[in-house]
């Protein structure tokens, strides 16, 4: 008998899957981050003006990027996602502080579509559910992270396509965000007034507008019409 149930354990642990991933909650990173940034800037602004520019910038950078740490690392919680033959499980390994978000099971029958999402710092997974709902969680990854995310992405299509682990439909990858027609002309839009920045800044270099924001900018740009071009 022993024997069996030792052989009964191994083949449930082979058709599951388990995966550790660290998630951030939008709102209590902002919660964090706002108050830090107003301090932040109110010590840019004691800065003298007679430094030198060098300095003054390296200060501004360090002031600017400081906030991000307690932001990321105070919002953050630890989930487990389990893959089984009849659905996905998220259990809490460590809930966001004073948070009482419950644990999920998923059927698969339940799942329309699966999409992740890379921007600038934040990543993001979205299950797309029937009855118009959906289920969602958010990395930040301004700073390394040291989890399975990586992994999980990597096995959870190859997961799914296996038909053991369906029922009813096929899961599909869906769009991002940045697929959708309404954010292409958003960033027609921006790409449209920051060239008109450029041409002003340069007829007339004391128009205000620096460089340096002209650059930031521009790669912003750059960086999202990358992604519209790689998800079409």
């Amino acid at each position: 008998m022993r024997i069996v149930f030792i052989q009964s354990l191994a083949s449930i642990s082979a058709e599951m899957e388990n995966y550790e991933i660290n998630v951030n909650s939008n709102k209590r990173a902002l919660l964090i981050a706002i108050p830090i940034y107003l301090f932040s800037f109110y010590l840019m602004t004691l800065t003298p003006n007679n430094w030198h520019e060098i300095p003054k910038f390296l200060i501004a950078a360090i002031l600017f990027f400081a906030p991000l740490y307690p932001a990321t690392f105070f919002s953050r919680g630890i989930i487990r996602i389990e893959l089984s033959e009849k659905s996905l499980k998220t259990i809490w390994l460590k809930r966001y502080f004073l948070s009482k978000k419950p644990n999920i099971e998923l059927s698969w029958d339940r799942i329309i579509n699966y999409a992740y999402q890379e921007d600038r710092g934040l990543d993001s997974f979205r299950l797309t559910l029937t009855n118009n709902q959906q289920y969602k969680f958010y990395r930040l990854t301004y700073f390394p992270q040291k989890d399975e995310f990586d992994k999980f992405l990597d096995q959870f299509p190859k997961f799914i396509a296996d038909e053991g682990n369906q029922t009813t439909r096929t899961i599909e990858q869906g769009r991002t965000e940045f697929q959708t027609p309404s954010f292409k002309w958003i960033l027609i839009g921006m790409t449209v007034i920051a060239s008109g920045l450029l041409i002003n800044t340069l007829i007339d270099p004391d128009s205000g507008t620096t460089w340096p924001a002209l650059g930031v900018i521009f790669t912003g740009i750059l960086f999202y019409w990358t992604k519209v071009r790689r998800n079409n």
